[in-house]
């Protein structure tokens, strides 16, 4: 049976780096028998109809990256339960401002040690929450201002992650 998936890129479009135009993703993803294929912005969101599982879909995304792109991307396949979920259980405050709220899909839970050290780092006004394979954290002066993160919490959680503000989930979702 067919279900529609949110695959987000890791680091696509970001600084000049790994530059991929959505555009031609799109037609890769279209050539290779996906259905209602749909990319939102630039920085690697994509929704799109399989009837592959989240493993073989997410591998599949990868190698059509490799294979066209010549890049090695990091792909985490969501289902519209995962994101709905990732989103409620957001636990800052609605007035927050939602550009400054950033959910980070973990490609694994991070180990006790890892979480440990974490939180022994001052990290100033930002705030985190980690929540199993989800990670919120909030940045009341912005990211210009903060040392938090993807890089960051790769590097301390030793685990592989990509993060969108919140305004980019909601959208997500109202695509579905």
């Amino acid at each position: 049976m067919k279900q529609v998936y949110i695959i987000l890129l890791r680091a696509v479009n970001v600084s000049g780096k790994n530059i991929i135009k959505m555009a031609d993703l799109k037609q890769q993803l279209e050539l290779a028998g996906f259905g209602q294929v749909r990319t939102y912005i630039q920085s690697g969101n994509i929704l799109l109809e399989t009837d592959m599982t989240r493993e073989k879909l997410g591998e599949e995304i990868r190698r059509i990256i490799l294979e066209y792109f010549s890049l090695d991307i990091g792909v985490f396949v969501l289902t519209r339960d995962l994101l709905e979920k990732a989103l409620a259980g957001n636990p800052f405050p609605p007035d927050a401002a939602p550009n400054r709220v950033f959910i980070t899909f973990l490609n694994a839970p991070p180990a006790a040690e890892s979480i440990s050290k974490l939180r022994q780092i001052d990290l100033g006004e930002d705030l985190y929450v980690l929540n199993g394979k989800v990670l919120y954290f909030y940045l009341p002066g912005g990211m210009a201002t903060s040392k938090l993160s993807n890089n960051f919490f790769e590097q301390k959680l030793k685990v592989r992650s990509t993060g969108r503000n919140l305004n980019t989930v909601q959208k997500l979702l109202s695509l579905l």
